[in-house]
């Protein structure tokens, strides 16, 4: 389907390098508006997806180095290659385990934010197969991994990372109020 359509050909690449920083400045976002609308929750919340995000990526790196897969277009060289990339592993996609992780962080604890994130990183995933830096595989280990991951983090260790932010928040919290709360009262 590549090099068929100049418009597809820029969306793909758009949603394959832009998405993914887009779905690390929401995160961010419900960090911080966290701290404005006084958020205990979100806070936690974004901060455990946060912890979860660093759990998938490590896993996908132990993953990735057991199973080494080059890219399509070093094993295929007739690879329609739209958006270049080092010739390092494929598997599994850095991209759809990033996306699907923060969204299923999200889908937590934020239903509808967090299933409208599990399409857009599903987008992703189709979208690093059509500019030929994955096969389809790639993904598809990179969403079971975060999927397995992420049932075994909210059964096992969710709850204690967010005990363990708690105390964390109490001194983030006073370092808001005394820095930018106090500001708005002059």
């Amino acid at each position: 389907m590549a090099n068929r359509s100049v418009i597809l050909d820029a969306l793909m690449i758009t949603i394959s390098k832009l998405v993914p920083y887009v779905y690390m400045l929401v995160l961010a976002g419900l960090f911080v508006k966290g701290f404005r609308v006084n958020s205990f929750k979100l806070r936690a919340e974004s901060f455990a997806t946060g912890v979860l995000l660093v759990l998938c990526l490590i896993g996908s790196f132990i993953l990735g180095s057991m199973f080494y897969e080059s890219r399509p277009f070093v094993e295929h060289p007739e690879t329609i290659l739209i958006l270049n990339h080092a010739a390092d592993a494929s598997f599994p996609s850095d991209h759809a385990v990033g996306t699907m992780a923060i969204a299923c962080g999200i889908l937590f604890y934020r239903w509808k934010w967090g299933t409208w994130m599990v399409y857009g990183s599903i987008l992703v995933g189709f979208s690093r197969v059509f500019v030929g830096n994955h096969y389809p595989g790639d993904i598809l280990g990179a969403f079971i991994l975060v999927w397995i991951l992420t049932a075994i983090y909210n059964k096992t260790i969710r709850r204690g990372v967010v005990r363990l932010y708690r105390g964390l928040d109490t001194r983030l919290m006073r370092e808001y109020v005394r820095r930018f709360r106090n500001r708005r009262d002059v």
